[in-house]
């Protein structure tokens, strides 16, 4: 092989290795060794009776894996309801209520919602059966060890009042992702160091 392709091989791997190198040093950095990503406190305010954050959609993780969901509302001067459940259930439960849907989060510390119309007052969430997991309080927090399945995450009053001004912080944990960005940082770096051995080969090679 010509010293020029050789070269050109390696400059090649050593490009693609400080990307990988980039991306797995990131990935480290955000997730950590147990894969948890932290939600930075965050202000929701909602003109309805809930806030709903309807795209926890739970994969399901190779070896029994499974994702876990921490989430907390500041103190406030109400009970507030947390819960999390399947997502056709918690439509049905505030159907034609008017509430306010989380469309992204946007680090740090704020969202963007959409509100949905309706005229119904819902009854206490508290009473309802389908919930996943619930908490209730001044201060409420949760931890979810999710299954795998389309969720529904709600905030409310624990006696449904509007409009809804509240404070949330969380963390989502997928423990697959923590030796994941350890393994791309290897293979990131063994792909570096390949290329610059090429590199450095090629150029004591005699031109032809």
């Amino acid at each position: 092989m010509k010293r020029g392709v050789r070269i050109a091989i390696g400059v090649t791997l050593v490009v693609l290795g400080l990307f990988a190198t980039v991306g797995g040093i990131a990935l480290v950095a955000l997730v950590g060794a147990d894969g948890s990503v932290g939600i930075a406190p965050t202000r929701l305010i909602g003109n309805g009776y809930a806030i709903t954050l309807p795209q926890v959609d739970v994969p399901s993780l190779p070896g029994g894996e499974r994702v876990r969901l921490d989430v907390s509302l500041q103190a406030g001067d109400r009970p507030m309801f947390l819960g999390i459940g399947p997502t056709a259930l918690v439509d049905g439960y505030l159907h034609n209520v008017p509430i306010d849907v989380i469309e992204q989060i946007d680090q740090p510390g704020a969202a963007r919602t959409s509100s949905v119309q309706g005229d119904a007052q819902p009854a206490p969430p508290g009473d309802q059966p389908f919930w996943s997991i619930t908490a209730t309080g001044n201060a409420p927090s949760l931890s979810w060890t999710a299954d795998p399945g389309d969720w529904t995450l709600v905030v409310m009053a624990a006696r449904p009042h509007s409009p809804l001004d509240v404070t949330v912080t969380g963390s989502v944990t997928v423990p697959i992702l923590g030796p994941l960005g350890f393994v791309l940082l290897g293979v990131a770096v063994a792909v570096l160091t390949l290329g610059a051995w090429i590199v450095v080969r090629a150029t004591r090679m005699p031109a032809s």
